[in-house]
């Protein structure tokens, strides 16, 4: 999750801290501190997030490459 967008976006309208954002999302504090620290949301969260910051779910959620493996 790209939590520096969604930190200057929360700061944008205000939110400073975690209990500011979470209350703007609807969630819980917890899990927004849980966001910060660098944990995988929730999809409900994740999109209560997005939707709060008016954040598209692809920028707030950038692709990331991955390999995977084929068995032969």
């Amino acid at each position: 999750m790209d939590t520096d967008l969604l930190r200057k976006r929360a700061a944008a309208q205000g939110d400073e801290t975690h209990e500011e954002i979470a209350r703007r999302a609807g969630i819980d504090r917890s899990a927004v501190t849980r966001v910060f620290a660098g944990t995988v949301p929730t999809l409900a969260n994740t999109t209560a997030l997005a939707w709060a910051y008016e954040i598209s779910l692809d920028d707030l959620v950038p692709k990331v490459e991955t390999k995977v493996e084929v068995p032969a």
